[in-house]
Order: C-alpha cells, then sequence, then structure tokens
C-alpha cells in the first residue's frame, strides 16, 4: 500500500496511486465477493503467461480495476479506483462526454493512458458477477494454449 498523499493544492490529480486511491478506490470493492472473482481471474490468466499476454492484461486491468464501470438498474457506476479516487474523472465519467464500451477481453485494447487528461473511453461490464465469468472464460483459454 502506498505511503504518499497527493498534494491538497491539486485533489484531483496524483502522479501516482497515493492513499486516497488506494482507501477510497480499492479497499471497499474488495468486500463483493464478485468483485474479488473478477480481480482473482485476471490474475489466474497471468500465470504462466508470455510478455504479449501480460501486456494485455496489464490493459485488462487498467480498463476494469482503476477505470472500470458497471451497470446497476438503469444507470451506470464507476468502480475503478481511478475513477472513484478523483472526483474530476468521475465527474467527467458521470457526464457522458466519454464512450462506453462493452469490455472483451479476447479483443486487443487501446492504448493506457492518465497522463493525457481523463479516459476518453470507459469499459462497460454488466455486473460483477458476469465481469468476472467473462475473465474467468479468457484465462481458461489461456491455460489451454499453453
Amino acid at each position: 500500500m502506498s505511503q504518499y498523499m497527493r498534494h491538497p493544492s491539486n485533489p484531483s490529480y496524483t502522479p501516482e496511486p497515493d492513499v486516497v486511491h488506494e482507501l477510497i478506490g480499492h479497499v471497499p470493492l474488495l468486500a463483493d465477493p464478485a468483485y474479488c472473482r473478477l480481480v482473482q481471474a485476471i490474475g489466474a490468466a497471468s500465470l504462466g503467461a508470455d510478455e504479449k499476454t501480460i501486456w494485455h492484461l496489464t490493459k485488462v486491468y487498467w480498463y476494469t480495476v482503476e477505470f472500470g464501470v458497471v451497470r446497476e438498474a438503469d444507470s451506470i457506476k464507476a468502480f475503478g479506483a481511478g475513477i472513484l479516487s478523483s472526483f474530476g474523472e468521475l465527474k467527467h465519467m458521470a457526464s457522458g462526454v466519454a464512450e462506453l464500451q462493452p469490455l472483451d477481453p479476447f479483443k486487443p485494447l487501446p492504448r493506457m493512458s492518465y497522463k493525457d487528461g481523463y479516459q476518453t473511453r470507459y469499459f462497460l461490464l454488466d455486473s460483477f458477477k458476469s465481469g468476472a465469468e467473462l475473465l474467468q472464460s479468457y484465462a481458461a483459454t489461456l491455460a489451454l494454449t499453453e
């Protein structure tokens, strides 16, 4: 866990994960078993993976655990720690300006960027349960190819 705390003169941005990011963004979601299965599926997929697959999984992690959004009833909710720990990113996500796209770990994902400003695209899960199942099926295909 980070011991760094963002500077109060710029609370909406930190160049690296800080205590706010860890405690507001990551820790509360670990109480949800379906979310934990989603994160575990990413880790399982990395076991024995080659460098190309690890890089792809890094993007999967970025677009879910860090900047993911999930459908809840008739609304879209942020769950990624990069969104939850930045009121500017959260406001941007909620504004509807950025594109929402279903997550497909079987396809190439775009370049990750945070230094260019807010995300221009968020990847959407229908639920943590369906996201975990999707990532578990992706991890299973990797195990079959080894």
